[in-house]
């Protein structure tokens, strides 16, 4: 039953640290508690993880070895959102009116980019589609530990945004039926794009691209930064509606493909 603490053991680290890191308004603090705290208890679980199962990986999913696959998630979902965007404009649902130089919003990028993958990107990862998963599957079958992994990673948002209403914290995020169903969307795509490249970089680079996306490209509004394009709905939140769904429920296909593709390339061979 030790796989049971090491769920429980990564499930409260994330908690824990997205807590703590909530506790400053700065970004760069955020960043800094949340992969500081995260990324050496992961990595330390991992290694007692491999002791206790006898077996580690020659190259692991972590490993630096697997970074360019980080490079694959990154075209991916820019690739799904400009999908959903031509398609937006050929239905006549989005009207566009006009890109924003570089100088508008590349700094104010670059730095939510560093923040995104500090804070939200790579200790996200790790602990969820990375460590929790692998101590799963090493008790389930592939699909349930994608299942309870994505449950989890929900039970995380709850925890936290409850634990900052006790303590009188305005939660960071709205709990609510769509978001909730939202993220268990997200959290089943991400571990899919980890499975098919065998690599935790792919959901990294996939989650951060999704992140700047929908900051500044889709709702730059909600958090007051610079657009890279604006443009005008037919619907109100159509373009909000289009990416979502292009860049998750696209993931979710396009990983179901490719690793169905495999297993019957297996199967033949």
């Amino acid at each position: 039953m030790k796989w049971i603490l090491y769920v429980l053991a990564g499930w409260s680290t994330l908690v824990t640290s997205l807590f703590l890191a909530s506790l400053s308004s700065n970004h760069l603090i955020q960043g800094l508690v949340m992969s500081g705290l995260v990324m050496p208890i992961i990595l330390y679980l991992y290694q007692k993880f491999y002791r206790m199962t006898g077996v580690k990986p020659k190259t692991p999913v972590y490993s630096w070895k697997r970074l360019p696959h980080f490079i694959s998630g990154v075209i991916l979902a820019i690739a799904l959102a400009t999908l959903g965007f031509i398609i937006g404009d050929f239905q006549g649902w989005i009207d566009f009116e006009k890109w924003h130089p570089s100088e508008q919003w590349f700094i104010a990028l670059t730095m939510n980019i560093l923040f995104a993958f500090f804070y939200e990107a790579l200790p996200e990862e790790f602990g969820l589609r990375g460590l929790l998963y692998d101590v799963l599957r090493y008790r389930f079958a592939a699909w349930l530990s994608v299942i309870f992994q994505t449950l989890l990673f929900v039970a995380c948002t709850i925890a936290v945004a409850q634990i900052q209403a006790l303590v009188g914290l305005a939660p960071g995020v709205s709990i609510n039926l769509f978001y909730i169903i939202l993220i268990f969307c997200f959290g089943i795509c991400l571990q899919l794009l980890r499975l098919w490249t065998g690599s935790l970089w792919t959901s990294i680079g996939f989650h951060l691209a999704y992140l700047e996306i929908m900051r500044f490209a889709v709702s730059p509004h909600l958090k007051g930064l610079p657009p890279i394009i604006t443009y005008h709905e037919s619907v109100p939140i159509i373009s909000h509606i289009i990416s979502v769904c292009m860049m998750i429920i696209g993931g979710i296909i396009v990983s179901l493909v490719i690793l169905g593709a495999k297993r019957f390339i297996r199967k033949s061979k």
